[in-house]
């Protein structure tokens, strides 16, 4: 064999090699089933979201999604499982200002980083708060509850979705601000907290506006204030806390899609063009508000310098609040 033909079949087998050494590359991704992890229980507006992504994926890329709840732990049973997932592209996290934010404040030992063991791909947008009480309390204004809820004697309690939760800490918060006494009554997701509000077990609550909107347009329950800087679109007539002299308790929760570090870059690129694209579009955007979500598409360059500030902001909130998990 001659020294040219030895050195093409050399170079042929290392081109091979180093070809199935390469990672996947967008043009070819996917070729399987994609997962999005909701480390929270069914039935929330988040996996309203993730289902509304999941579509996206199965439209645009061509491979179904699908969407598995794995809540505990105060979300980080489900983060931690996508933190540990293999980084191709194929499991993805729709994660919160609890999984990536108030958490890593709270938890000394999480079993993830939230930053290092994370590749943002988009936020998606924002979730209000609104305080609501049982109707049967019979307080239909945010002055009338105060004034309940310093009478002597008094014992209300209040739900939230979990220690940890942006409803627990928005409620702490609360307490400090308004001088109010409240005991807390932790629950495994919002519906469970709107249901039991519904039932009489507890007396209020900071819900997701999307979780208690139709309770609320229904009588099930009375909406008095939102803990955020504007008034709810789909509320607007619920004034918010500082409009009636609540100050610094403004606290909307936000989500966002994430890949386990590691995935390949342009698997990464491919998911964030269509994400943000799709969530930008007025269909999508229309589809989502009609929950009660804010939808918010922000590319992951943008929210990295967000998440920066916003789990400052929270680590911060929890020390000023001195909130402690019970």
């Amino acid at each position: 064999m001659s020294m040219p033909r030895r050195r093409w079949l050399a170079a042929g087998a290392l081109f091979a090699l180093a070809s199935a050494a390469l990672p996947l590359q967008a043009a070819e991704y996917p070729s399987q089933p994609l997962r999005i992890i909701v480390p929270y229980p069914a039935g929330s507006t988040l996996e309203v979201v993730a289902r509304t992504a999941a579509e996206v994926y199965q439209n645009r890329l061509g491979q179904p999604a699908i969407v598995v709840n794995v809540p505990g732990g105060s979300a980080a049973i489900g983060t931690r499982q996508a933190a540990q997932a293999k980084a191709d592209g194929y499991t993805l996290m729709l994660g919160t200002n609890q999984t990536h934010g108030a958490n890593s404040a709270l938890y000394p030992d999480l079993g993830y980083d939230a930053v290092k063991d994370f590749e943002p791909i988009a936020r998606l947008g924002r979730l209000q708060h609104v305080l609501v009480v049982r109707k049967d309390l019979g307080v239909q204004t945010l002055a009338q509850f105060l004034a309940l809820a310093r009478k002597p004697g008094s014992q209300l309690n209040y739900g939230s979705s979990g220690n940890g939760s942006a409803s627990h800490l928005i409620a702490e918060m609360f307490k400090r601000s308004a001088g109010v006494p409240m005991s807390h009554i932790p629950f495994k997701g919002a519906s469970d907290v709107a249901q039991s509000l519904m039932g009489g077990h507890i007396d209020a609550a900071f819900a997701t506006t999307p979780s208690v909107l139709p309770l609320i347009r229904n009588g099930g329950m009375v909406a008095l204030a939102v803990a955020s800087p504007d008034r709810s679109a789909a509320l607007p007539e619920v004034p918010t806390l500082s409009e009636r002299d609540i100050r610094g308790v403004e606290a909307d929760a936000w989500t966002a899609l994430f890949v386990p570090a590691g995935t390949p870059a342009p698997i990464v690129a491919r998911l964030v063009d269509v994400t943000v694209a799709a969530f930008s579009e007025p269909a999508t955007r229309e589809k989502i508000a009609a929950t009660g979500f804010i939808p918010e598409a922000m590319p992951p360059a943008e929210f990295k310098v967000f998440l920066t500030e916003d789990m400052a902001r929270w680590a911060r909130t929890i020390r000023e609040a001195g909130v402690k998990i019970d």
